[in-house]
């Protein structure tokens, strides 16, 4: 939505954040399989996450207001590289204790903090429209998950954003998308 105000390389880097946000409470998978479909053919080193076809249309929506989806190679090859960031910071857990969701939010933590590591803004705003857009892809499925969250107010420590700013910035992410959820219902009776 304002992905527009910001330079191409902020652009780029929301997009590797969003992606970070809309896969980091996804099932993981060990060798296609859920936890609980494991068996003693299972290979527990094949690890993946499980990418629905709503989280792909929404990086995708992403790319096409941030216009640069023709530019570089994002979309799918996007999603295998934050996604291999995060395994490799769940590989850390044991496999029993991956999905725990103490442990979801400290791998996607450390991929969150190593993509902000150098990360600073010489415009004050950029960082507050980042965080608007984070909060409008946390809400995509009408609700913010224990992970996004802790991702989220990272995000607002990092950048030092005040308590007001980011509940305000929150409020109108949330209040646009009930309008949108609205919207979309009386279009669909």
């Amino acid at each position: 939505m304002l992905v527009k105000m910001l330079p191409n390389d902020d652009r780029e880097h929301l997009l590797d954040l969003a992606s970070l946000i809309a896969i980091s409470d996804k099932p993981i998978l060990w060798d296609g399989k859920s936890y609980d479909e494991i068996t003693t053919e299972t290979s527990l080193e094949l690890i993946s996450i499980m990418i629905g076809e709503k989280e792909r249309e929404l990086i995708a929506e992403l790319e096409n207001s941030a216009e640069i989806g023709d530019r570089f190679m994002f979309g799918s090859s996007m999603f295998t590289r934050i996604t291999n960031r995060l395994i490799e910071a769940l590989k850390k857990y044991p496999f029993t204790k991956m999905e725990n969701p103490g442990n979801r939010v400290g791998a996607a933590t450390t991929v969150l903090r190593e993509m902000l590591e150098q990360k600073k803004y010489d415009i004050p705003s950029t960082p507050k429209i980042i965080l608007y857009e984070l909060f409008l892809v946390a809400l995509r499925d009408g609700h913010i998950s224990g992970v996004e969250w802790a991702l989220l107010k990272e995000f607002q420590r990092h950048h030092k954003i005040e308590e007001f700013i980011f509940d305000d910035l929150l409020e109108r992410a949330e209040t646009l998308n009930q309008e949108m959820t609205k919207t979309i219902s009386i279009i669909l009776e």
